[in-house]
């Protein structure tokens, strides 16, 4: 019984170096691919309470912590910072749930080469990042594309948008690390953008069809979304395909730059849509002032 408890509290033997930004639940998998074993039994074996280690990334129990901390020989703060449990609500919105995204091909490569093939950077799985904030490259999309080497920029039929989608990426970064220069919170206009609404149609204007208020900004949007318009919604940015990201970032970027379009898109937005846009638009307004009174200068 003494070595049972002995061997229960002793940690493993060989702990795996987490790559830069790694998720847990990434970090966990290597582990578990590591010894052998699958995941659930991994997570069974370590005593953490549910065979999802997926789950860890945003949920985080103080009795979870302390068994791995105990067992991978990792400070606590080290091991909270892997997942997403202290992301504020604007931010946890934008995090993709599920099967990865995106991911960076020039990192993958690397960590293959280094011994951690197959790692997660949490970075994969945020749905405002079209660059990879580690070195820079394009990111590629898993989903539609997963076995192109060719990146966002080439693949996305919005990378003639690349340039202002930088620009939209970099505004999302600033408001969450407390820019509070902005008047409008940027992830309520990324929700308001993806309102839907409704369009004339034909010479005489007559058989409105299916858009999107972004769509009055760039209107090949509109066109290149009607046959998955069941996964646009205003509601789940973080379910925006990822080789729309670029046209929403695009748009993002021109309303911030000048607030006045607004206007000009809703004029564009008809019926339901133009109350909930004007709903977000508002909304956006609050949560920027609010986000500027909880970061003081």
């Amino acid at each position: 019984m003494t070595n049972d408890l002995e061997n229960d509290h002793r940690p493993l033997p060989v702990v795996l170096r987490p790559v830069a930004d790694e998720l847990l639940s990434s970090w966990l998998v290597r582990h578990a691919a590591y010894y052998g074993v699958t995941g659930p039994f991994f997570a069974k074996w370590l005593r953490l309470g549910t065979p999802n280690l997926s789950t860890l990334d945003h949920r985080l129990g103080l009795e979870q912590v302390a068994r791995l901390s105990e067992k991978l020989r990792c400070d606590p703060v080290t091991l909270i910072a892997m997942t997403f449990v202290g992301a504020t609500s604007q931010s946890a919105e934008l995090i993709c749930r599920g099967r990865v995204p995106q991911m960076c091909r020039a990192c993958a490569d690397r960590h293959a080469r280094e011994g951690a093939s197959g790692a997660v950077p949490r970075h994969w799985r945020k749905a405002w990042r079209v660059t990879c904030p580690a070195c820079g490259v394009a990111l590629s999309d898993t989903n539609e594309r997963p076995n192109t080497r060719e990146t966002l920029r080439e693949t996305s039929p919005f990378g003639g948008l690349w340039r202002e989608a930088l620009a939209g990426e970099a505004i999302i970064e600033r408001f969450l690390r407390g820019d509070c220069s902005f008047e409008l919170s940027p992830i309520a206009l990324m929700r308001a953008l993806l309102v839907q609404t409704w369009r004339p149609f034909g010479a005489n204007g007559c058989n409105p069809i299916i858009g999107w208020a972004l769509g009055t900004l760039i209107p090949e949007f509109d066109e290149l979304a009607r046959p998955i318009k069941r996964r646009i919604n205003h509601a789940a940015v973080a379910s925006l395909p990822i080789s729309f990201r670029p046209a929403l970032l695009a748009g993002l970027s021109r309303a911030i730059a000048d607030p006045a379009v607004l206007n000009a898109i809703r004029d564009e937005t008809i019926l339901r849509g133009r109350r909930a846009f004007e709903r977000l638009r508002e909304q956006a307004r609050i949560d920027a002032h609010a986000a500027a009174k909880s970061h003081p200068t």
